[in-house]
């Protein structure tokens, strides 16, 4: 999260398998520890606004964002604690301010 906030461009780094490291961020918002989770809700709100003007970011959730979209509703369906809902409502707000296109046809 702290990379993404301060570098960006890191996401344009050929050696990066931007991927790997979506798929990392969806599976931590499956982990029972709160604060994992939270930094996993972070780095999704902070990577989304970025699809547009990212290439690689914008194509990796272009193909993978429906994943994203199950992993959210999972957890506001009853997977996590109440006090993290906010965490997952802003992912949400992401996707739909930033990949409204997508988001229909997840």
């Amino acid at each position: 999260l702290q990379a993404l906030k301060r570098k960006p461009d890191l996401f344009l780094c050929s050696n990066l398998d931007v991927k790997a490291v979506f798929q990392c961020g969806v599976l931590s918002l499956k982990f029972p520890e709160a604060p994992t989770v939270k930094a996993s809700c972070g780095f999704f709100t902070e990577l989304l606004p970025r699809c547009g003007e990212i290439a690689p970011v914008g194509q990796v959730v272009h193909e993978n964002g429906k994943v994203l979209l199950q992993a959210v509703l999972e957890g506001v369906g009853g997977q996590v604690s109440r006090s993290l809902m906010d965490h997952f409502a802003e992912i949400l707000f992401a996707l739909n301010k930033h990949c409204f296109s997508l988001l229909s046809v997840w």
